[in-house]
């Protein structure tokens, strides 16, 4: 009786969970449909007739078609560069053991640690004095240099997994450091891999703030900076805003759900000793 106690508890828990985070989904979705004026009535209530214009205008009105393409190109990129530099640098610190490695996760760690808001100021003068504003490629600069220290610290995880005696075994055999990275670490941590490289495209997608400081060219907008386009000084077009809400949070929605399972297995991987 203990246990079916504690399963049914669970259950409830993760019952309540999902309804938590699927009330905002259905939120947006459903106010995607209403005028503004219908937005005040009852939060799910569905408008009869449901207003499918919206999603029209709102795509042509913040040209989304660009913007979710702009996002696609920043996020790819992101997750490529990011990938590059913390899967050596994670195989260096756990299986090469370099000297100095304590400072050198410190040094890892000092991203983490250092407001985003007190590079905002430096940071446009340094893209502005390159000529690197309004360039996705920039964009996508910044977002790995904000992302390649978790990904690094998450992935030191995976590798840390790996038996030695398979990297001994690797030694034995004459692979190199490249080769045993590529041919024994790599394959070992697949899991993990692309369970870093779906988070990273997730919180590349959703930044806003890199996009807001560094684009200015509406040509250039990502999917988040697109949604100010709904508001002018004066107000705001709500319906139109969920509108192209609706729109911008479909492709990560629909992204996650298809590679979930491989997501939580890599994310469980990690976390196993």
């Amino acid at each position: 009786m203990t246990t079916r106690l504690r399963v049914r508890r669970t259950n409830l828990v993760l019952v309540a969970l999902a309804l938590l985070w699927i009330y905002p989904v259905v939120w947006t979705l459903t106010n995607a449909v209403k005028n503004t004026a219908d937005l005040y009535g009852g939060p799910l209530a569905m408008p009869i007739p449901p207003a499918f214009g919206n999603l029209a205008e709102a795509w042509n009105r913040a040209n989304l078609g660009q913007a979710l393409l702009n996002s696609a190109y920043v996020a790819s990129l992101t997750v490529v560069g990011v990938l590059l530099l913390a899967i050596p640098a994670a195989f260096a610190l756990t299986r090469l053991r370099p000297p100095g490695r304590a400072g050198l996760f410190l040094l890892i760690l000092a991203p983490l640690i250092i407001p985003t808001e007190v590079l905002i100021v430096p940071l446009f003068s340094i893209y502005r004095t390159m000529g690197l504003i309004n360039s996705l490629p920039g964009l996508a600069l910044v977002n790995v240099v904000f992302s390649v220290s978790f990904a690094t610290i998450i992935l030191a995880g995976y590798f840390r997994r790996i038996p030695q005696d398979l990297i001994d075994a690797g030694r034995l055999d004459g692979a190199g450091r490249l080769a045993l990275l590529t041919s024994i670490a790599i394959p070992l941590a697949r899991p993990g891999i692309v369970a870093v490289g779906v988070l990273i495209a997730l919180f590349s997608w959703n930044d806003f703030a890199g996009a807001l400081v560094l684009i200015q060219r509406p040509s250039a907008f990502t999917a988040p900076l697109a949604l100010t386009t709904f508001s002018t000084f004066y107000a705001t077009d709500e319906g139109l805003r969920f509108a192209g809400l609706a729109i911008t949070f479909i492709p990560p929605l629909v992204a996650f759900l298809l590679l979930q399972r491989t997501v939580l297995q890599g994310l469980t991987a990690g976390t196993a000793r």
